[in-house]
């Protein structure tokens, strides 16, 4: 039987790769392709910005004196931004575990300027099948 690795897509696209995102929010034991990686990252950022859309002109329509709406939509607003960094978040693990890196490897993002940079090329390497550390089956037989 042919060895399948955990949080991969028979076929990476925007829906099924967004799946991945949201059904493994806060798990990080585990490995992603590069295509589930970039498809459900753009499919999150989608679902997520036409949410803080809505909600921001919720925000913006509420009367001024509604102090306790008000505040049910700010806190709305920062718990599903909330969401959104620890999708991306965890995601970037999966994927540095599919390249055989630890999850230390996300620090680099803290640096001033090059941060970015080396996050984009970190979840842009290939897949590391041989002697991966992170390597789990699906199905334990």
């Amino acid at each position: 039987m042919e060895n399948t690795i955990w949080n991969e897509s028979n076929k990476p696209g925007i829906i099924t790769s967004t799946k991945l995102y949201f059904n493994d929010l806060f798990v990080g034991a585990k490995r992603m392709s590069r295509a589930d990686f970039w498809w459900g990252y753009l499919g999150t950022t989608i679902f997520f910005t036409v949410l803080l859309g809505l909600l921001a002109l919720l925000e913006t329509k509420l009367p001024v004196m509604d102090y306790y709406w008000s505040a049910v939509v700010g806190v709305a607003i920062a718990m599903s931004f909330a969401y959104y960094i620890i999708a991306i978040f965890t995601a970037s693990i999966r994927r540095l575990h599919d390249v055989n890196l630890r999850a230390w490897w996300l620090l680099f993002y803290l640096i001033p300027g090059i941060g970015f940079i080396v996050w984009v090329v970190l979840m842009c390497l290939g897949q590391c099948n041989s002697s991966n550390r992170f390597d789990y089956d699906v199905e334990s037989d």
